[in-house]
């Protein structure tokens, strides 16, 4: 199976790599900073470019049988997604899994989940946006909700729960690592999921 992973260079797409790499798959890491892929073998193809701009895209995701989409920071995350998702229209590709946040809709934990929504309410209104434009199109997709995420190492043990059903007991956070095993699995079913997940730690 080949892949492509955009933000293949922030700290989840190299876990996503990492993890893609030990099951044998094909990876395209698609990313503005290739000098920090120069050290990570199995890396089938890296194509640098910015989501900003479509034929960027394009190179990265004709030939992939899916994409895995870790966009923020400062992007323009809509406009990202808009042109991902024509990139993979147009080379046939039917198969999207989009990192978003745990943040959007969750109510627990309590007062946790409100204050940190308030803080970053800009990302979160970037996310929002690119939710629904990723809901409107004809793609395969899943849209996974992390909670908070960290750098500790993989457990193999995570739990997800469909949209509106919030985590009625934490762990509340999730490594990096076990999220990337979680996204990597979820790109390689072909079954028509369309659904929105939130991800955490298993107990």
């Amino acid at each position: 199976m080949r892949i492509t992973v955009i933000g293949s260079t922030s700290p989840t797409g190299l876990e996503v790599l990492r993890n893609g790499i030990a099951r044998g798959y094909e990876l395209v890491a698609f990313t503005r900073r290739p000098s920090l892929l120069s050290t990570n073998p199995g890396i089938n193809q890296i194509v640098t470019g910015d989501g900003v701009h479509l034929s960027d895209l394009q190179q990265a995701i004709s030939g992939s049988d899916g994409v895995i989409a870790i966009v923020g920071g400062k992007a323009n995350v809509a406009k990202v997604m808009r042109n991902i998702i024509k990139a993979m229209e147009v080379a046939e590709v039917g198969r999207l899994v989009f990192v978003s946040s745990y943040l959007l809709e969750a109510k627990r934990p309590w007062p946790t989940v409100p204050v940190a929504r308030w803080i970053f309410r800009r990302e979160m209104g970037q996310l929002n946006e690119a939710e629904h434009v990723i809901r409107n199109c004809s793609l395969n997709w899943t849209i996974y909700r992390p909670t908070q995420l960290n750098d500790k190492p993989a457990t193999g043990r995570w739990r997800i729960q469909e949209r509106g059903n919030d985590f009625t007991t934490g762990p509340y956070q999730i490594s990096r690592a076990d999220l990337a095993d979680a996204l990597v699995e979820a790109v390689t079913q072909d079954t028509n999921d369309r659904g929105i997940y939130s991800v955490t730690w298993g107990k």
